[in-house]
């Protein structure tokens, strides 16, 4: 049997391992979301940006777990020409993004290292909160969908993409073994150490998955929730809305 860890409930200790692993594991990120899914990382995310208004071409766009800057940059290509700011607790991450943007001299991007479970924006804020694979790093996603909800302007929209937990008993197994298996050959290749990308699989052994998110979403207040699932739930794709004044009451 592989010696995975249980999933640190402590938030300190969580931190602490998150930290460690994105430091180590921030040059060689973006190859790995694409090895791991087939080429399919680029796409999805395009998909999760479909999920967004389609009048939100401008605007302040928050996104938070912004990595490597990959939503900033896929944002730029699609045409959104209002202001991004990208939250990250990882300075390598950042570090990263931080040289993929700068060829672009773009004022409009915003890198801020911060931490996601206490968002230093004010409330009502930002037109759009987008997030990718950082639902499973929180210590709390009831506490952090409020925080979302908190920093939205009315109508504004909450996007997310993150691993998800299939509900076939079965194919959550062969998801599982396919991420651990791949997991260790990319990180004794890329790395030198198999245990490198471990964590994705213990922290979706602690994730609720990919439904309970999206019941405490509409707990949170949000509206019009929907989950797009991706292989069959291996991926997914959540999205809600911030109600406005014009919704009707209830």
């Amino acid at each position: 049997m592989t010696p995975l860890r249980e999933w640190p409930r402590d938030a300190e200790a969580r931190d602490a391992y998150v930290d460690s692993i994105f430091g180590s594991i921030a040059r060689r990120y973006d190859l790995l979301t694409r090895l791991l899914s087939f080429g399919r990382d680029r796409r999805w995310k395009a998909r999760l940006l479909d999920a967004l208004s389609p009048d939100r071409g401008a605007g302040v766009l928050l996104d938070l777990a912004c990595g490597t800057g990959a939503l900033p940059l896929l944002l730029r290509e699609r045409g959104f020409d209002g202001v991004i700011v990208g939250l990250d607790r990882s300075l390598p991450m950042l570090a990263v993004a931080k040289h993929r943007l700068s060829g672009r001299g773009d004022s409009g991007v915003a890198l801020v290292a911060g931490d996601l479970n206490a968002l230093p924006v004010g409330d009502g804020t930002v037109d759009a909160v987008t997030m990718g694979y950082g639902l499973r790093y929180l210590t709390s996603i009831p506490d952090s969908l409020a925080q979302i909800q908190r920093v939205l302007r009315p109508g504004g929209i909450f996007v997310s993409l993150d691993f998800g937990v299939p509900p076939r008993r079965w194919y959550r197994r062969l998801a599982f073994t396919y991420l651990l298996v791949f997991g260790t050959l990319w990180g004794l290749l890329l790395h030198g150490r198999a245990g490198t990308y471990w964590h994705i699989v213990e922290s979706l052994r602690a994730y609720p998955g990919q439904k309970t998110v999206a019941g405490w979403m509409r707990e949170a207040g949000f509206c019009d929730v929907t989950v797009q699932e991706q292989l069959g739930g291996i991926s997914a794709i959540l999205a809600g809305r911030k109600p406005s004044d014009r919704d009707p009451p209830g």
